[in-house]
């Protein structure tokens, strides 16, 4: 069994946390925060002001996954560029109101489709819903001079009238939309000699599911010219969805509901279906830990074919302390015993909500926070 580490709410809400002491350090509103709570694909962050033009991000994407997935992968991708041990993060503070005007609007740089250019045969007014930035800095002393930048372009795969583009046509606007946009932080005298990283990022499309928003294209942006402009292979998958199983046979027969005929279970029970031998292993296992009903969905975030973490959620229905227990340690168990290649965590709820969480990174046994 595990330990079952009893902390407060708020240690949770990081993915990157480690088995070590959770630290931050606030000095004042120009200080860094620590990074002891979190794994080394985590800058530490200065901060040198607020982000004026973030209330549109919000109001855009805190309702979906994108709100989240857009800046982590932002900052994961960017660490190939600017390294997490050498620079400190900051809220993007160099494009204002006015820039995002320029580019978001239907100006001189506008990111849009322009008058009279046509997407796929069609007329698009908006392609991009929004823009996200990310600053990195180098510390001299007490002094932080501004030397990366990371912008994720957010672009609507439908042009924001739920019109039907190809994938082609989808894919040479989010390429030219990286051209488009270096070509006016050219214009920026403040900006214009920073190294700068470009992503494109799909953006969910909640008609397929609440997970499909992606980054599809990069370019590493220098000395006045835009990089080779990579696609980028980035996909999260529900299980148990018809392209999980695809994606990942293996890990999909952990979630998947396998039915089969009473009789071929029982030896003659006709007329009756039930859960396989084979599949919703751990489903039926915490099942068995709860007695009760139980629910498992996981997510698995894909690059390049291969899974770099997975997240399951559980809903358990529990009467007792000690059930909520053994239900958290058979967790754990099995992501033990079925996941060593990724990172994984569990998040348990039971019919009053939260109530643990379960980390599993790479390699490392599981680890248990327990709420209350």
């Amino acid at each position: 069994m595990k330990k079952l580490f009893t902390v407060i709410l708020c240690l949770l809400l990081c993915t990157g946390c480690t088995s070590k002491t959770s630290k931050k350090e606030t000095k004042s509103s120009q200080d860094t925060s620590s990074t002891d709570s979190l794994d080394d694909s985590f800058y530490p962050i200065v901060n040198l002001g607020t982000n004026l033009v973030r209330e549109t991000f919000y109001q855009d994407f805190s309702s979906s996954e994108d709100f989240q997935t857009i800046g982590r992968e932002l900052q994961a991708l960017s660490t190939d560029y600017f390294s997490t041990s050498d620079y400190y993060m900051s809220e993007g503070l160099q494009l204002v109101q006015n820039d995002k005007n320029q580019l978001l609007k239907k100006e001189k740089y506008s990111l849009q489709p322009l008058n009279g250019e046509l997407v796929d045969g069609q007329e698009i007014n908006k392609m991009v819903e929004n823009i996200s930035e990310q600053d990195y800095y180098e510390k001299s002393g007490d002094k932080y001079t501004l030397k990366g930048m990371s912008i994720a372009i957010i672009l609507d795969p439908k042009g924001g009238t739920n019109a039907t583009l190809s994938e082609g046509s989808i894919d040479s606007y989010a390429k030219e939309t990286i051209s488009r946009l270096y070509k006016y932080l050219q214009t920026k005298k403040s900006v214009k000699d920073i190294p700068t990283f470009i992503a494109v990022y799909r953006q969910n499309d909640s008609e397929e599911n609440s997970y499909n928003g992606r980054f599809i294209y990069s370019s590493y942006c220098q000395n006045g010219k835009v990089g080779n402009i990579k696609s980028l292979d980035y996909a999260t998958y529900i299980f148990t969805s018809d392209e999980a199983n695809k994606a990942d046979e293996a890990l999909y027969s952990q979630f998947s509901v396998i039915i089969y005929p009473g009789s071929e279970i029982y030896g003659g029970l006709a007329n009756t279906w039930d859960y396989g031998p084979l599949g919703n292993e751990i489903k039926n296992n915490v099942k068995n830990a709860s007695t009760e009903a139980v629910g498992v969905v996981g997510y698995g975030k894909y690059k390049d074919g291969s899974i770099q973490s997975l997240k399951i959620q559980i809903t358990a229905s529990v009467k007792s302390y000690t059930e909520l227990i053994y239900v958290v340690e058979t967790v754990a168990d099995q992501m033990d015993n079925h996941f060593s290649g990724f990172d994984s965590y569990a998040v348990i709820n039971d019919q009053d909500g939260l109530k643990a969480v379960v980390i599993k990174n790479a390699g490392k046994d599981a680890q248990s926070t327990l709420l209350y």
